[in-house]
């Protein structure tokens, strides 16, 4: 009778493979209750001394440094960082070590670090070593962070275009991949590619999708769908879920005190926020960056703590903060004027238009120009951001540049008092009540301002010169052949507004139809 395989002394392959997958699930285990636990370092500690001493084949040391990138994902910079760095003291193999090397460069990106070139290029020379797969990615990723970090939207679009989150090689990698390009696509504008993107579901269960539902409330955010952003960002974050990061909370608190201020809902979102003032070291409070620039809109939380320096201080490391939510730049700027804090206004005008340079989308033009126009008073600056952002998805962008324009004493009465009127219009639309009432009670401002003789410089008060910017754009529509219903809903105003326009028009025109309105229009364009 031969001798069993387990007289021998050895395992069948089978045995051996399930041996290895018994091993990686206790110690996948040990890590997440690790990391639940707080102890997020000695989470990293347990799988990176696996990845040292285990021989076990390339697949499970694939899993182990995906399991590891997931972590690191969801700690803060600080325990993440210093976790890498004592697993880096271990005896890895040239792949191993490569793509820690390229998770430190990424987060270092990421927090905007001064180190981040020096340590992009070690991690690309342990990859050169290597050749590995998996290092290969998560220094795309650092790259594409750092291009991120600067503003530069295409560059981090063009790298991350080469990696495929749907190969199962990237399977632990895929959630950090959409992610990136989810944010490129919200900065650039593109806001109905990062709805579809947010809403693919990964063919792996255990992807976390969290990170991506956070996404998603952003770009809610952007294009003015509030109360939605709202109701999911409170489900999300009383979920309770394990892969909800801190990363993640913060952005989902950001969105619910964004909403709450928007509604008028002061004192709600004041509680909400304070929660995320008390972090005051960096990297660890550039998590909480998005956060800040939410917070900065209202004094009784940004004047006491330095809020508006501390924030723009830290977009001078990284403006990866200003990229998905287009009004925060101008808001910035707003509050620094408001403050009277000139050098602040001045540096985030500065870094907006960086980023309108090394992204020339409308979207990035459109806020240099609302930037500019508040920090040097130029209505004409603000009527380009309004023609602008009108081309954009960015509702909410579009009812703030409105209501600058509105506010500024450089623009025309009659300007002012459409800008005022169409901002409260819209804020209504997108479920901003609070902002409305603002924007209403500039209206009756500027109603109650007592009209003056016009002096030589003034427009005159009958002719196409009569118009208002906002009447023209009615006009020429109507002209053209849409209906009040069609202008109404291409300009974001409602059908009283361009009604009450009309009647404006005409009177300034001295005619009493639209056949004569198209005549006077095609006379001023010859």
């Amino acid at each position: 009778m031969s001798e069993s395989p387990f007289n021998a002394g050895t395992l069948p392959a089978d045995d051996i493979a399930t041996d290895a997958e018994q091993r990686r699930h206790r110690l996948f285990a040990t890590a997440d209750q690790l990391r639940l636990a707080g102890r997020g370092m000695e989470a990293l500690h347990v799988l990176a001394a696996e990845l040292a001493t285990s021989r076990s084949g390339e697949r499970h040391r694939a899993l182990l440094l995906g399991r590891l990138a997931q972590i690191v994902a969801l700690e803060q910079p600080t325990t993440a960082l210093a976790g890498l760095r004592e697993a880096l003291n271990l005896r890895l193999d040239t792949g191993s070590r490569g793509t820690l090397l390229a998770l430190v460069a990424t987060i270092a990106a990421r927090t905007g670090h001064p180190d981040t070139d020096a340590l992009l290029r070690d991690a690309g020379t342990a990859h050169a070593a290597s050749g590995d797969p998996t290092s290969a990615r998560h220094l795309a990723l650092g790259r594409a962070a750092r291009s991120l970090a600067h503003g530069d939207l295409p560059g981090a679009q063009a790298v991350l275009a080469a990696l495929d989150p749907d190969s199962w090689a990237a399977r632990a990698d895929a959630p950090s991949i959409r992610a990136e390009r989810i944010l490129v696509q919200l900065g650039l504008g593109r806001h109905q590619d990062a709805r579809a993107a947010t809403r693919q579901t990964p063919d792996a269960a255990d992807v976390p999708l969290t990170g991506l539902t956070a996404l998603d409330c952003l770009r809610m955010v952007a294009v003015g769908e509030l109360p939605e952003a709202a109701a999911l960002a409170v489900t999300t974050l009383s979920s309770g879920s394990a892969d909800l990061s801190r990363e993640v909370r913060a952005l989902l608190v950001a969105v619910i005190g964004e909403v709450r201020y928007r509604r008028g809902e002061h004192d709600d979102a004041r509680a909400i926020l304070r929660t995320c003032l008390a972090e005051d070291r960096w990297p660890d409070r550039t998590m909480w960056t998005f956060a800040f620039c939410v917070a900065v809109r209202d004094p009784a939380l940004s004047a006491p703590a330095g809020l508006l320096t501390t924030v723009v201080a830290d977009l001078h490391r990284s403006v990866r903060s200003l990229l998905p939510v287009p009004h925060f730049g101008p808001r910035l700027v707003r509050a620094a004027v408001a403050a009277d804090d000139t050098r602040a206004a001045r540096r985030v005008t500065e870094l907006v238009e960086l980023v309108s340079t090394r992204t020339p989308v409308p979207l990035w033009h459109a806020l240099a120009d609302q930037s500019r126009g508040l920090r040097d008073g130029d209505p004409d600056a603000l009527r380009s951001a309004v023609d602008r952002l009108r081309t954009t998805a960015a509702r909410p962008a579009l009812a703030d540049a409105l209501l600058d324009l509105a506010n500024s004493p450089r623009a025309r009465s009659g300007e002012a008092r459409d800008a005022a009127h169409e901002a409260a219009a819209l804020y209504a639309r997108i479920g901003a009540p609070g902002d409305q009432a603002i924007a209403d009670r500039r209206c009756a401002d500027l109603a109650a301002t007592p009209r003056h003789r016009p002096s030589i410089d003034e427009p005159p008060s009958r002719g196409i010169g009569a118009l208002t910017p906002a009447e023209e754009r009615v006009a020429e529509m109507l002209a053209a052949g849409a209906t009040k219903k069609e202008a109404a809903r291409s300009l974001f105003v409602s059908f009283h507004t361009v009604d009450t326009q009309l009647r404006s028009i005409y009177h300034k025109l001295g005619i009493h139809n639209r056949m004569q309105l198209m005549r006077a229009w095609e006379r001023t364009r010859r």
